[in-house]
């Protein structure tokens, strides 16, 4: 092998991996899409929120979701509070109707959607986070599609109010929206929005302490052979993380925890007779989680072309290292990071390095099974 080779090895991966899988899936979306069937939708619907210390928004999420346009005799509203003591617990417990659980002792949030799991009453589970403030008809949009008795889980769409870091993080969200879109016409969606998504409650999984939620819960309808599919018009409204630190240390406790149901998955997967799922699930899961292996192998391929292969390697070396220095300005600079090259290069940047951290905290033993909120502003 050369350092070309390498090179194009890592630039090639990344390509499948941001054009060749959507375009891919626009071709079986054409081949696939399915109209939905009608059924009975007067569903009876219970609204989890796993909470950890979330006194500052959790009032305006509980006011939140008993104002939205859904009839209030046909929704069960459940914090569960993971060791809260920030007066979290004191808030909720104002609310008459919203039922609230307690975990004593600090066990993750896996742990505290399997409490708001096996307590609610509901036929259709709605999960969502403290922070998610839902369109007032959001709820009734979501739950739709499971009218159609072969859709099994579905996800709305997460906004940002503003892309906060100014790290391109918006604009990687329209980028995502637009592979979720088309992974919904072939009624496959691999991961849901945690922000806002549901699932029939006999499809719920009992999630393992390290799973990621979003992930795992609408992944089971999948396996069951259901459709999962995307809502864009059910809404659910962030703030996005103030800094670029912030998001890349969710986008790694993401990535290092994503790692290891991927090698439980896809076994499971290709057992159950899905080899469809079973693609979309190395596309869209695993090479994301290790794209940070292929940056490498384009700067690495670069380097050792420059040395070894002379003037071969040099414009690659040059582009690669004007983009890292760009990411880099971006990093320390914020005012900086509103000018779109620097944006689009501090979150590249910020990609490549979340994803080799990620790859070295899963390989150490370095998740853990509980939480702390992203910082707010």
């Amino acid at each position: 092998m050369t350092g070309a080779t390498l090179f194009w090895v890592g630039l090639s991966a990344l390509g499948y991996v941001y054009l060749g899988y959507p375009l891919l899936l626009a071709l079986f979306a054409h081949l696939l899409r399915r109209r939905p069937q009608p059924g009975d939708g007067a569903f009876f619907v219970s609204m989890i929120v796993a909470a950890h210390n979330e006194a500052e928004v959790i009032e305006a999420k509980l006011r939140n979701a008993l104002d939205l346009d859904y009839s209030r005799d046909r929704l069960e509203l459940i914090v569960v509070s993971d060791a809260s003591d920030d007066g979290t617990d004191e808030i909720v417990a104002k609310h008459q109707g919203v039922v609230l659980i307690r975990q004593e002792q600090r066990g993750g949030k896996s742990a505290a959607l399997n409490r708001g799991a096996e307590a609610a009453r509901g036929k259709i589970l709605v999960f969502s986070d403290a922070n998610s403030m839902f369109a007032p008809d959001a709820l009734l949009r979501l739950t739709a599609p499971l009218a159609d008795p072969r859709v099994g889980a579905v996800s709305g769409a997460l906004h940002y109010e503003a892309d906060a870091t100014g790290s391109g993080e918006g604009l990687y969200w329209r980028y995502e929206q637009m592979v979720k879109a088309l992974e919904s016409k072939c009624g496959r969606l691999v991961g849901a929005n945690g922000a806002i998504y549901a699932i029939r409650r006999s499809l719920y999984p009992h999630l393992r302490p390290l799973d990621v939620n979003d992930f795992r819960v609408p992944y089971q309808a999948l396996l069951e052979g259901m459709s999962v599919v995307l809502v864009p018009d059910a809404i659910a409204v962030e703030r996005a993380a103030p800094t670029v630190g912030g998001e890349l240390a969710r986008k790694v406790r993401i990535m290092s925890r994503a790692l290891p149901m991927f090698f439980r998955l896809l076994p499971s997967t290709l057992t159950a007779g899905r080899p469809f799922v079973a693609w979309q699930l190395v596309s869209h899961k695993l090479l994301r989680e290790i794209q940070g292996v292929f940056f490498i192998a384009m700067l690495g391929g670069a380097i050792w072309a420059s040395v070894a292969e002379g003037a071969v390697g040099w414009p690659a070396l040059i582009v690669q290292m004007v983009g890292y220095g760009l990411g880099a300005m971006g990093w320390l600079f914020s005012p900086l990071r509103r000018l779109l090259p620097i944006q689009l290069a501090t979150y590249v940047t910020m990609i490549a390095v979340a994803s080799v951290w990620a790859l070295v905290r899963w390989a150490t033993g370095g998740n853990r099974a509980t939480w702390e909120r992203t910082e707010r502003e």
